[in-house]
């Protein structure tokens, strides 16, 4: 068996079964032999042979079940465009949110504390 972090080489025996939990995004390559897959609320199953791969797509668990001795390729997902997004636009957020804060928040007040500055009423 070959593990990399993103990547999961497998030799399963006939009637081997992989549980994998909350695998959405996760590639299933099917190297050799022959694969049923089901996944947590589908209603398909899926039936790989060999050079077949399949991208999970539900949250929950999925089975994956070697009809015959078969060899398997598991790839982690890749990161979601809408994550990297989100991750931007948060880092960008505090970024403004610390300027904003370090001119007008409670820290400017020593910085600004020279006569001629508003005071308020």
């Amino acid at each position: 068996m070959n593990i990399r972090l993103d990547r999961a080489q497998l030799h399963l025996e006939a009637r081997e079964l992989i549980r994998l939990y909350d695998p959405r995004g996760a590639r299933v390559e099917c190297v050799r032999g022959a694969l049923w897959i089901t996944q947590h609320r589908d209603h398909e199953d899926y039936f790989l042979a060999a050079n077949d791969a399949l991208t999970l797509e539900r949250p929950g668990l999925a089975l994956i079940h070697a009809q015959e001795r078969s060899e398997v390729v598991l790839s982690e997902p890749a990161p979601r465009p809408r994550q990297e997004i989100g991750r931007a636009l948060t880092t960008a957020s505090c970024a403004v949110a610390g300027w904003l804060s370090r001119q007008f928040g409670p820290e400017s007040i020593d910085r600004h504390g020279r006569s001629g500055w508003y005071h308020g009423l």
